[in-house]
């Protein structure tokens, strides 16, 4: 029997992609920036030069700097910077991960992985089927003959209400202040209020879930790091913008 799980580069990206339309919309002007700027951002950016030279010099400013992309790592130029976050995989807590979880943790849910797994059944039909067939069909069809409708039919595996996934969200030693800062605000804007959406279909309400830290950390923490994060893009828009571009040629 397969045991569901959540993927840790799936976490990563949600944080990843909430701080990058932080930085975005703070530090630039709607459609200005390039695809090579929204792709630093939103994926860490790729390599675009060859050499095997690190350049220190700007691997140092961006820490300082942009601490929000330098913790979840990075590609510039001929280089790949790795990150200082660690998240892990957010494992089903069931019977069949018992052993893997806190003993504290297993005892809330020891039922069966199956018990907490579920299907959800939709139907999507082609637009051959509406009224808007009129204005994609060819010249010659649009008063006469016959139109073909293709329905798919589709089913997706969930996770029922009140499933319980663990995992955790540290860093390395490695890892400045100013990392762990821009870490926590990047969680507490991929999970407002302490509530994130996770895996797919969240767009149609799926994947709704509570965190609970555990004791591992305030709200109040998470909150005051959102605004530091808020007030060092404000104050050094101009600085982000320019080392951005530089990263990015």
């Amino acid at each position: 029997m397969q045991v569901p799980f959540l993927s840790g580069a799936s976490i990563r990206h949600g944080i990843r992609s909430a701080l990058a339309w932080r930085i975005a919309s703070t530090c630039f002007e709607p459609g200005t920036m390039t695809k090579t700027q929204v792709d630093l951002l939103w994926s860490g950016g790729a390599i675009s030069s060859t050499g095997a030279q690190v350049d220190l010099d700007l691997q140092r400013r961006v820490r300082d700097l942009l601490p929000a992309l330098s913790v979840l790592g990075y590609a510039a130029h001929s280089d790949i910077y790795e990150g200082t976050a660690r998240v892990s995989d957010a494992i089903l807590v069931c019977a069949e991960n018992a052993f893997r979880l806190p003993e504290q943790v297993a005892g809330q849910r020891p039922r069966r992985a199956g018990a907490y797994r579920g299907e959800e059944f939709g139907t999507r039909h082609d637009t051959a089927s509406t009224q808007a067939s009129r204005m994609i069909a060819p010249p010659d069809t649009l008063d006469g003959g016959t139109t073909e409708s293709t329905q798919m039919i589709f089913d997706t595996q969930v996770l029922l209400p009140g499933s319980q996934l663990w995992g955790t969200i540290g860093l390395t030693p490695a890892a400045t202040d100013e990392q762990q800062v821009a870490l926590q605000a990047g969680i507490g804007l991929w999970a407002p209020e302490g509530v994130a959406h996770l895996g797919a279909s969240t767009n149609t309400g799926y994947g709704a879930a509570t965190l609970d830290w555990r004791d591992s950390i305030a709200q109040s923490v998470i909150d005051e790091s959102v605004a530091w994060l808020d007030f060092s893009l404000r104050h050094n828009a101009e600085a982000i913008r320019d080392l951005i571009i530089e990263v990015t040629q």
